[in-house]
């Protein structure tokens, strides 16, 4: 066990220097491309290649999100606090996660618009996305090499009560985004209810990656305590009152929809109401477990 906690210690600064050389690295093969495609002017097969390239990258970087995220993970369960620059370190790593899935989206998008000589609007979205995924590899490679460090953990913690939180804190994170995505599909709906099912169906895939990361982890740990209590007392009632709160919250939100979108229940609604709702779900539960958490 600790041979393979000393070969994730260095596999993950590798692979976040890795990721941080392959974004900077595909600048450069996003300025090759972006004024020739912008100008539907023809592209050679090498040119097209180095979007080969650019998908390695992503493939690394890929494991340098899953890795970190499960190396953060361990090391909060035995934080003595969950401090708010973890927390931050938190939300930077699963949006990076999220985002690799975007950056498919997006390049795929590109090239189909290429291709049938339309506009690219895309090219200005990526930009800023990579540059943010370049930044977090920098800042969490660092945060694993320097701040990472077990003198500000406890030998044993009751319950993993960390972990039990992080899955809160992730629950919202993922609702807060999943929650956002749908609602700007009532405010800006597309003009095909079938590419709208597509890509509902994989924003909500996309989105609840993290949670359930999270949640197998949370479920193994448990799988190999002794003690079959999966919760203590306080987490019962907390629990208790979350899924109480959550429940009337979200029946009142759902019926306010319904009504609202009576005359139209046939269109948009008919294909965003459930991911609208398991992410309000999700959101308001995370978001009750932490209040109740953190009020006594």
């Amino acid at each position: 066990m600790k041979k393979i906690e000393k070969i994730l210690k260095s596999l993950v600064p590798v692979l976040g220097i890795s990721s941080a050389l392959a974004f900077m690295m595909s600048y450069f093969i996003f300025e090759t491309l972006r004024p020739k495609m912008i100008n539907f002017k023809p592209i050679t097969r090498a040119e097209e290649g180095l979007m080969n390239y650019f998908g390695i990258g992503l493939l690394i970087f890929l494991s340098f999100c899953l890795l970190s995220l499960f190396q953060l993970t361990r090391y909060l369960k035995k934080a003595k606090k969950i401090s708010l620059f973890y927390l931050l370190l938190l939300v930077m790593n699963i949006l990076s996660l999220v985002f690799i899935f975007g950056d498919v989206a997006l390049l795929s998008d590109i090239g189909k618009q290429y291709k049938y000589g339309l506009s690219q609007p895309e090219w200005s979205i990526l930009y800023p996305v990579t540059a943010f995924q370049l930044v977090s590899s920098l800042i969490l490679t660092y945060s694993h090499v320097f701040k990472l460090k077990k003198d500000g953990q406890t030998k044993f913690v009751a319950k993993d009560s960390n972990i039990f939180m992080v899955a809160q804190y992730v629950g919202f994170i993922c609702g807060s985004m999943g929650l956002s995505s749908t609602s700007l599909g009532f405010i800006f709906p597309r003009s095909s209810l079938w590419m709208l099912k597509i890509h509902t169906l994989m924003g909500t895939f996309i989105l609840l990656i993290p949670y359930a990361l999270i949640l197998g982890y949370w479920f193994m740990i448990k799988a190999q305590e002794k003690t079959k209590e999966w919760y203590d007392e306080k987490q019962i009632q907390d629990l208790g009152k979350s899924s109480f709160l959550t429940l009337i919250s979200s029946l009142a939100i759902m019926t306010s929809i319904f009504f609202f979108n009576f005359n139209s229940l046939e269109g948009v609604i008919s294909v965003l109401w459930f991911p609208f709702y398991a992410f309000l779900v999700l959101l308001l539960f995370s978001l009750a477990n932490l209040y109740y958490s953190e009020k006594n």
